[in-house]
């Protein structure tokens, strides 16, 4: 019976050791870089592991913007 202790310790500790190095790696390669992205303000993409920049419209369209009319603004006019 001491040998079977003995095995199911070494498998317990190695599946202590596997999870440990899976939520490790999770943290490396999910966590890490979308704060390091999102704490310089910009867009983190999950699915391409990618740090993006918003781009505003006005960019792609080359119309600059005017001012901005909202909905109080553009009630009181006749």
């Amino acid at each position: 019976m001491p040998s079977a202790v003995k095995n199911l310790r070494y498998i317990l500790l190695g599946l202590f050791a596997a999870s440990s190095l899976a939520a490790f790696g999770y943290e490396w390669w999910f966590v890490w870089p979308a704060r390091k992205c999102e704490a310089r303000r910009a867009w983190w993409d999950p699915r391409d592991h990618q740090c993006l920049t918003p781009m505003p419209i006005w960019r792609i369209t080359g119309r600059l913007p005017t001012t901005v009319v909202t909905g109080a603004t553009a009630a009181k006019k006749p």
